[in-house]
């Protein structure tokens, strides 16, 4: 595929398009592909040549019957493009199609024309589900890939966590083969990925839109505390939607919102590890009420240094002056 050239593209096409008889056939399929010019709408068309949309639809998908029936299923690009979607286990979306061939964005209508006039090719363009998909006609029909698509997101849905997709091609039941549901994943407009993990759109995991997403997506892939200022360095290199922010902004978000948990002097945690919102003193009041008695000053000091990065002194003289604490024996604190 990625030895076809411009102008033998080109060649093609206008081959194909020779074969119509009518000149406002071959202007309609031109500009509604975007062949030689910008793709145009079924009412400017209609417009410009004073009749109604509908009736540009039929000229459109009669024309392209037409050639359909004189279709020459063995010349070199069909048997390369069928060689390709053989590969992909009968299916490959448009996206996978361009990467596959390192296809110039100039020669996508063209192809795309080559496509739709191929009987033995589905092609699925570009709707609410996912965009254009290009299948073998013998093996898929659109309604078949609809209801592939919508099962690899429910169960993507249901296992409620992006994943690595062999981890998640193992959860579905069929004939197809991962090559072709990853074909399906990366055409869909449900479906996101982040770091080979993949997920539903509407996951800041692996779409993160606001800086909100991205924080979180930050601390979830280190795993530990850190703080702000390096929350705002790591987002400008966050792979999806690298953008830079300000500190401040950063700052603001985090207070914001209820993921995340000041733990020490600018540094913050996700409340999903156990970490709660609160001063020095209500984790020590938190941590008696769970133990159900007093504990000695030094566990008492453990373990809020595990919920919170402070100084054991800031600890202590909590322990000490806070009106709701009282020294049970020496060492040993209790709630008063």
């Amino acid at each position: 595929m990625n030895e076809f050239t411009h102008q033998q593209l080109n060649s093609l096409v206008e081959s194909a398009l020779g074969t119509l008889k009518k000149e406002r056939d071959r202007d309609v399929l031109r500009r509604r592909g975007g062949i030689s010019t910008e793709a145009q709408t079924l009412e400017k068309i209609g417009k410009d040549m004073n009749i109604t949309r509908e009736r540009v639809r039929q000229i459109e998908k009669s024309a392209l019957l037409r050639l359909q029936d004189k279709y020459d299923s063995k010349q070199s690009f069909t048997l390369a493009l069928n060689s390709l979607i053989s590969k992909n286990g009968g299916l490959i979306s448009l996206e996978g199609l361009s990467q596959a061939t390192m296809l110039d964005s100039i020669l996508i209508p063209q192809v795309i024309f080559l496509i739709k006039i191929n009987p033995d090719i589905v092609f699925v363009d570009r709707n609410d589900y996912y965009t254009a998909i290009i299948a073998d006609a013998a093996s898929f029909k659109a309604e078949s890939i609809r209801s592939i698509h919508d099962d690899l997101v429910e169960t993507i849905r249901d296992h409620n966590k992006p994943a690595k997709f062999t981890n998640i091609y193992k959860l579905i039941d069929g004939p197809h083969s991962q090559e072709t549901l990853l074909e399906i994943a990366k055409a869909s407009r449900h479906l996101s990925q982040l770091d080979g993990n993949w997920g539903l759109t509407s996951w800041p995991e692996v779409n993160p839109k606001s800086i909100r997403d991205k924080i979180y997506l930050v601390l979830k892939k280190i795993g530990r505390p850190i703080h702000f200022s390096e929350i705002a360095d790591k987002i400008s290199v966050v792979a999806a939607n690298p953008k830079k922010v300000t500190t401040q902004a950063v700052h603001n978000e985090l207070i914001k919102d209820p993921r995340f948990v000041l733990i020490g002097r600018g540094i913050y945690a996700l409340s999903e590890w156990g970490y709660r919102s609160g001063t020095v003193a209500d984790i020590i009041n938190d941590i008696l009420i769970e133990e159900k008695g007093p504990l000695a000053k030094d566990e008492i000091v453990r373990r809020v240094l595990a919920r919170r990065q402070v100084k054991t002194t800031t600890i202590v003289l909590n322990l000490q002056e806070k009106p709701q604490f009282k020294r049970i024996e020496k060492g040993v604190y209790g709630l008063a």
